[in-house]
């Protein structure tokens, strides 16, 4: 794919913060803060920035602790920056009252956390963790399950999230749920899945980082569990598959995005990185960062005027049917209502898809919204 002729920006540049999970002892992933550069520069070159003006990234590390998550977003405070924007995190609920508090609008492709579900100034393009939670419940019904075991990483964010979100949507679907936390950096999780597949589920489900993805694999290869496999887009990578060979074949993958496919937006996500970060694998998690800063380009579209974190807040609020980047057709609208009582989830929708080796084929589109009341 070639990119068409754009508009470059000009002038003084518009400050966006960028935090994500780099560096730390259990989790790192630099692919995300590559996926963001390659995006930012795209827009830089093709799509006039924000406002015409050309993007600044400010990036600040994560360990993914509370301690430091809450140092990058003092950072971004004392920075002064725009708009901030997450690549990954679990630790959201230690910086959305530190963005949101000194009034900087917080932007992520993918909540994973209260805080970020719920706060006024916060915004998700996709439903994050609970429209996927709910797509995982609707085809789990579709699919005939009476019950799964669902692995998640014991983060206090996210296990409240799958036990508050999780365990009504599923139970409005017919499914039991059966949650099962593997603390951080386990290396070999293989008790915790001998004692969930015991309880004989219909099917298992897998959200976690690369690293978690291999522990559980391994853990359901040792115990010869068949179970059908439901994960999400971190489980899909080379390093994965080469711990756990097979292990991900005919899995269910439940993504915000579409790498792989000729649709257009898969083909312009490829085309960019191959651009701007041609040595960053297009597998696993760079599509996060992509998306992310990308799809906070594209709600700014209409922005005029001066660029201020006032300005971009009043525009994301009026941001309609906004295509997400390499979404596969996903839209988001920013105004409250695609989860009432979760007002900064913009959307319902998930993309799903299943994997064949390391690759991920029929890609299609499932909304969640009748499982929230919409």
């Amino acid at each position: 794919m070639t990119l068409p002729p754009g508009t470059k920006a000009t002038g003084a540049p518009v400050k966006i913060g960028f935090i994500t999970a780099e560096g730390g002892s259990a989790i790192s992933l630099p692919e995300v803060r590559e996926g963001a550069q390659a995006a930012a520069a795209y827009a830089n070159d093709y799509l006039g920035g924000i406002g015409g003006r050309p993007i600044q990234l400010v990036v600040c590390k994560s360990q993914e602790d509370a301690a430091s998550a809450r140092n990058c977003a003092n950072q971004m405070v004392e920075q002064k920056v725009t708009a901030v924007n997450i690549g990954t995190t679990a630790f959201a609920d230690s910086m959305v009252p530190v963005i949101t508090g000194a009034r900087i609008p917080y932007t992520t492709g993918v909540a994973a956390s209260g805080a970020e579900f719920v706060t006024d100034g916060a915004f998700s393009w996709t439903g994050g963790f609970p429209a996927t939670l709910g797509v995982m419940a609707r085809t789990a019904k579709d699919k005939g399950y009476k019950s799964v075991s669902l692995f998640v990483t014991d983060a206090p964010a996210v296990t409240a999230g799958a036990n508050a979100l999780g365990k009504p949507v599923f139970a409005k679907a017919g499914v039991g749920l059966d949650i099962v936390a593997i603390p951080l950096g386990t290396p070999d999780a293989t008790t915790q899945v001998t004692s969930a597949i015991n309880k004989k589920p219909g099917a298992v489900i897998l959200v976690g980082d690369g690293t978690f993805c291999t522990s559980v694999l391994k853990g359901l290869v040792a115990v010869n569990a068949t179970q059908p496999r439901f994960v999400i887009q971190p489980c899909l990578s080379r390093t994965v598959e080469d711990a756990a060979p097979g292990a991900l074949d005919g899995a269910t993958l439940f993504t915000p995005g579409d790498t792989d496919s000729d649709d257009a937006e898969a083909k312009l996500y490829r085309t960019v990185m191959g651009r701007y970060a041609p040595k960053t694998a297009l597998d696993g998690y760079a599509v996060t960062g992509y998306q992310n800063l990308l799809g906070l380009v594209r709600a700014l579209k209409g922005l005029t005027g001066d660029v201020s974190p006032a300005s971009v807040t009043i525009t994301l609020k009026a941001a309609r049917d906004v295509v997400l980047p390499a979404g596969d057709g996903l839209t988001f609208t920013c105004d409250g209502t695609a989860i009432p009582n979760l007002k900064a989830l913009c959307s319902t929708g998930s993309v799903v898809a299943t994997v064949r080796g390391t690759r991920a084929t029929d890609y299609r589109t499932v909304d969640s919204a009748s499982l929230f009341g919409g």
